[in-house]
């Protein structure tokens, strides 16, 4: 094999080895299910927040999904440096920041205290450790970009409620580990596309602009995709959820010239109710045959931490192999770092 995504291709921008990261979500899984251990003082919730921004938010969305399938409590995720009036006594709040040092993430938490609220901190140290841990704290490993960690801050929350009796996930997170083990073999540095669907889909959106469409249930996995292509490739992307697109985004892929240079992903999901399935099946033909490329990306496993993590990993290689085609070391976030060193102290 030769060419950009060769693995000697890869390995030459990649300098910071975020091919290797990735590639090491099913392991990364199975750690972060155990961080939650032993049980932490944490009574069962009438609703749950997760209180986090960027790479340590996302975790919370995935959560929200997998217990709108399972029962239980809402979970809501708060990006914001302030809480919603319900949130009080009865509320069980996630405070996830991977740096431990979100200022929004930092300021919530805060207020969630003076609120009464069961509070659980989730961070590889700073602030959000020495100012608000203590027996409810997870600590993670350190040494990761925080989006590059998100199954070590997903899986804890989702321990959490499995010890209070809210959620059962043991034998998912097994079946989340196989998945993810089988499709690493074929998505890997040295199966190329058509193949290896992760590549593929890298190649389509080159010099594209790279839309990601789902269900509501994958919306999580759409964000991430388009998070992902944000920080890894470095390219401006956008996502939309099926049906509410149906009711307006699909006027513009009808009668927009620009829909033509548009490159669209489809997660479908293999739960998917039937009438959704139609009205993607409707989009694509009234309107996203207008984009110059369209592909599909269908969920794995039966349960809803396998489906979206599926999802994920895939969207997570993608973004890699489109910063490899388009020269660019998918790890540095500089602007970001820009952007936090002037509002220190703010």
């Amino acid at each position: 094999m030769s060419g950009a995504l060769s693995p000697a291709g890869i390995r030459r921008l990649d300098r910071s080895g975020m091919l290797e990261v990735v590639l090491g979500l099913p392991g990364q899984v199975r750690q972060g299910f155990g961080l939650a251990r032993p049980r932490l003082d944490v009574a069962p919730p009438e609703s749950v927040v997760v209180l986090g921004m960027g790479g340590s938010a996302i975790g919370g969305d995935l959560l929200s999904s997998i217990m709108s399938e399972k029962g239980g409590p809402g979970v809501m995720v708060n990006r914001d440096f302030t809480l919603p009036a319900h949130v009080g006594r009865e509320t069980l709040v996630f405070a996830v920041s991977y740096s431990g040092n979100t200022a929004e993430t930092l300021s919530a938490c805060a207020e969630a205290k003076k609120r009464g609220c069961t509070v659980v901190t989730i961070s590889s140290g700073g602030i959000l450790q020495r100012a608000h841990g203590g027996r409810n704290h997870i600590r993670l490993p350190a040494g990761y970009q925080p989006r590059a960690a998100l199954a070590l801050m997903l899986l804890p929350m989702l321990g959490v409620l499995g010890d209070l009796g809210v959620a059962d996930p043991g034998r998912e997170v097994g079946e989340a580990v196989r998945v993810l083990s089988r499709m690493r073999g074929m998505l890997g540095p040295g199966t190329d596309a058509p193949a290896n669907s992760a590549k593929a889909v890298a190649r389509g959106f080159l010099g594209a602009f790279p839309t990601v469409l789902s269900g509501p249930r994958l919306a999580p996995a759409a964000r991430r995709w388009r998070t992902q292509l944000n920080e890894n490739a470095k390219v401006l992307s956008r996502q939309e959820v099926l049906p509410e697109m149906a009711h307006n985004d699909l006027v513009a892929w009808a009668a927009d010239p620009m829909a033509s240079n548009c490159a669209v992903v489809l997660l479908r999901d293999r739960k998917e109710d039937p009438r959704l399935a139609r009205r993607f099946e409707l989009s694509r033909r009234l309107g996203l045959w207008r984009a110059r490329s369209v592909f599909e990306v269908r969920s794995r496993g039966r349960s809803a931490l396998a489906r979206l993590l599926s999802c994920v990993f895939v969207g997570d290689l993608a973004s890699l192999h489109l910063a490899v085609l388009r020269g660019v070391d998918p790890t540095p976030v500089e602007v970001i770092g820009r952007m936090k060193r002037e509002l220190a102290g703010d």
